[in-house]
């Protein structure tokens, strides 16, 4: 996967890779690679893409966050005083910036939003990376998951796995993130972290 020199580059803010875009070692190319990544799901017949471009509004996050769905994973949980409290189920594929990796899981999200205007009032979701559905995919997702997964090839992406990214970090370190305190970190947070 990656060598601890690697991991301590990622943890920079370093990019790391040979692979086009990453090879070139420029930020925009890279994030207009994603875009195009992002353009190929949102083709994907009968799912929703929608992802966080702008580090979740604060910080500096490593990766960009997609969230995908089908129309049909939407449903509505409660309408009242002019509001709608809607829940999406879906999967969330978190791209990383520095490197052409990612990974998968599954989440829920929630929306509330105001009849007369239909503007989101309110929300609530949870993170891939602190959530309890890292690497998880129900049968329900399997199908939509295989289409995912092609793409990501196709953008020679590799989706990272478990068993690797929950191992200590060999070395001590300082890594910007929110997800876990010092002296906890797993190689997943060298890879993938968000400072707020």
């Amino acid at each position: 996967m990656f060598s601890n020199e690697q991991l301590q580059d990622l943890i920079e803010g370093k990019v790391v890779g040979n692979k086009f875009p990453y090879d070139t070692k420029n930020e925009q190319e890279i994030e207009a690679y994603i875009r195009r990544l992002f353009h190929r799901i949102n083709r994907i017949p009968n799912l929703v893409c929608e992802a966080e471009w702008n580090h979740f509004g604060s910080g500096y996050a490593s990766f960009i966050e997609l969230f995908c769905y089908q129309k049909g994973d939407v449903i509505v949980v409660e309408e009242k005083y002019g509001r709608r409290e809607i829940k999406t189920e879906g999967i969330i594929i978190d791209i990383c910036r520095l490197a052409p990796v990612a990974l998968m899981g599954e989440d829920d999200r929630y929306k509330t939003i105001r009849f007369e205007t239909n503007e989101v009032v309110g929300g609530a979701y949870g993170s891939l990376l602190g959530g309890p559905n890292l690497f998880n995919l129900s049968e329900k997702f399997q199908k939509i998951a295989v289409q995912l997964k092609q793409a990501l090839i196709e953008f020679n992406y590799e989706l990272l796995e478990a068993e690797k990214l929950n191992q200590p970090l060999s070395f001590q370190t300082e890594i910007p993130t929110i997800y876990r305190e010092p002296g906890e970190y797993l190689v997943l947070d060298a890879i993938f972290y968000w400072e707020d």
